[in-house]
């Protein structure tokens, strides 16, 4: 899973970090990329916005290349059913 996530930050930043868990992490990555993304389409924020894409890129890189490798955990609940008239 880890060897997944590492290849989907490289093209999606913090997308990866859903992968392995980081749900906080991937959430701000996303954030950042998508302003720093804004900013660079401006023309004068490339300034800055190329240097915040790069960072956000190479963070998401290292949260999923550093990361525990337990799997995501997912818990299904289900719901109660009503007891029949026959029961």
């Amino acid at each position: 899973m880890k060897t997944v996530a590492i290849i989907v930050n490289i093209f999606f930043p913090g997308v990866g970090s859903f992968f392995v868990g980081k749900v906080g992490q991937a959430i701000a990555q996303l954030i950042l990329y998508g302003l720093g993304l804004a900013l660079t389409l401006t023309g004068i924020g490339a300034i800055a916005g190329i240097p915040i894409c790069i960072s956000v890129w190479i963070w998401g890189l290292i949260t999923a290349a550093t990361s525990s490798s337990q799997p995501l955990q997912v818990v299904v609940v289900h719901k109660n059913e009503p007891p029949t008239a026959g029961a």
